[in-house]
């Protein structure tokens, strides 16, 4: 049986793709920060699923531990887990270190921790890794700073290991932009992203899983980034 390990499933992007997988017969393998009533639909589905807050180091190498006694054997890895916070939000230094060590952890640190380890596991199938970066790795904006720089980092480290691992296993990613609002967003907000969006719509998270299935299947692309945003890293913001 094919299997894929996603992190971030309890909500949105993570959860849909969990579902997709699912309805592939993928066997899916699952990490979730926080308790949502949504997983018990993951778990109802047959979906192995691990708590793990990636910002707290004892908690990653924990969940590192488990997921590669478990998992000898891995066709697709999905670095879906991310942390979008602006930096105003915080305020001492100290604030500020342990707001980028956070954002470092989640976007950099789990990713790098969790390719090596299950790297065995990807050569044995000769799987394929997708990360999922941003936009704002190439155009950063101001207020999410430390975001951005950790997502650019994401964005290096899937070069570095496409060249480093092949042949034998393929890394691609994919820069996803406005994808579905959050019910917090106002309407003045909704309205100025998609005016700066030339396709003026919210993609929803279908035009993310087309793209994976892509990056899956074709197996001539390594080190591939592909930006699913509406054409809104056209625009200069």
């Amino acid at each position: 049986m094919t299997t894929v390990l996603i992190t971030g499933v309890g909500r949105r992007l993570g959860f849909f793709l969990a579902h997709q997988f699912l309805d592939l017969g993928y066997q899916v393998i699952g990490q979730y920060r926080s308790e949502r009533s949504g997983l018990d639909e993951l778990r109802a589905r047959g979906v192995s699923l691990f708590q793990a807050d990636f910002s707290q180091r004892s908690s990653l190498l924990a969940f590192i531990q488990a997921v590669t006694q478990q998992c000898t054997r891995l066709d697709v890895l999905v670095h879906n887990a991310s942390l979008f916070l602006q930096d105003e939000q915080q305020h001492s230094l100290e604030q500020q270190a342990d707001f980028f060590d956070a954002m470092y952890a989640v976007h950099m640190l789990a990713p790098k921790l969790l390719n090596e380890a299950l790297h065995p596991a990807l050569v044995r199938a000769k799987g394929s890794v997708v990360m999922l970066t941003d936009i704002y790795a190439e155009q950063p904006h101001s207020a999410f700073r430390s975001y951005c720089a950790s997502k650019a980092g994401l964005a290096n480290l899937m070069r570095s290991y496409a060249t480093h691992w092949a042949p034998a296993v393929r890394v691609n990613a994919i820069e996803p932009g406005p994808m579905q609002f959050l019910t917090e967003h106002t309407k003045a907000h909704r309205q100025q992203v998609l005016a700066q969006t030339p396709l003026a719509k919210e993609g929803g998270f279908t035009p993310i899983w087309q793209t994976m299935i892509l990056l899956i299947e074709n197996d001539y692309l390594t080190g591939c980034s592909i930006k699913v945003d509406g054409g809104r890293s056209l625009a200069q913001w």
